[in-house]
Parts: structure tokens; sequence; C-alpha cells
């Protein structure tokens, strides 16, 4: 998985996508103060659909979503990839 442009328009599943990203906050920017844009992980949503489509297990999409945060946004990735995954997980049938 790797960052992409930020989708045009927002179906409800990518806002659902985009409110699981808000909560996991993997940069830490939503939990630092009022004023950051709601659509911070916006780069997130495609890749994550496409993830999400390929029905990866639990592992795979939290190893994904380890590996976008330290190579795409060269940070160490949080502690939350598993809880994020799994939250990402329940937004499909």
């Amino acid at each position: 998985m790797q960052i992409s442009s930020p989708p045009r328009s927002l179906s409800p599943v990518a806002l659902r996508v985009r409110g699981v990203l808000n909560e996991w906050d993997p940069i830490g920017v939503h939990h630092i103060g009022h004023g950051w844009p709601d659509d911070e992980y916006d780069d997130l949503i495609l890749p994550i659909l496409e993830a999400l489509s390929a029905q990866p297990t639990l592992d795979q999409l939290a190893g994904d979503l380890r590996s976008v945060v330290e190579v795409d946004y060269g940070i160490p990735a949080p502690d939350g990839c598993r809880g994020a995954a799994r939250a990402l997980l329940a937004l499909v049938p």
C-alpha cells in the first residue's frame, strides 16, 4: 500500500474510512488540538479501499498500515495499527 492522491469526492464508505483514520491519527495531529483538517489522511483512503477489496487478513492490513506510515510518512508506526485495521475490516461486509 502507498499513499495516493485524495479522492475528489467521498463515498459513504470512504467517509467511514476517513473517520477510522482520524480516530487512529497515526501522525498525532488530531489529538494535539483543533484546527487540523478532516482530510489529513485522505491520501490513504483509496489505497485502503483497494486493500479492503482484496479481503486481507487482520495481520496483513495492520502490516500494510504500519508500512505506509513508516515508509511513506517516514515516521515510526504508532501503536494501534491492529486496532485501526480491525476497525477498517469491520467496514466491509
